[in-house]
């Protein structure tokens, strides 16, 4: 027979496994969608060049949006 605690460590590891894989999917549709990966520029940053100013988050966004954007929003009409 086993014990509950074993059983409660299945399941917690199964609801870890599901949210791992929910948040690489984000993260696969977010690169589809363009948009920047923080947590992925921040662990860049640390395992590429570490000792090398990291941006905040904020700077980050700002960053992608000039160099998507430019100076002004562009309208077609």
């Amino acid at each position: 027979m086993r014990e509950a605690g074993q059983a409660i460590g299945r399941a917690g590891g199964q609801a870890e496994r599901r949210t791992g894989r929910f948040a690489r999917l984000l993260n696969a549709l977010r690169r589809i969608a363009g948009m920047p990966d923080y947590a992925g520029y921040v662990a860049h940053m640390a395992g590429r060049h570490p000792g090398c100013p990291v941006l905040s988050e904020r700077e980050f966004y700002d960053q992608y949006v000039n160099a998507r954007y430019g100076n002004g929003a562009s309208r077609c009409c």
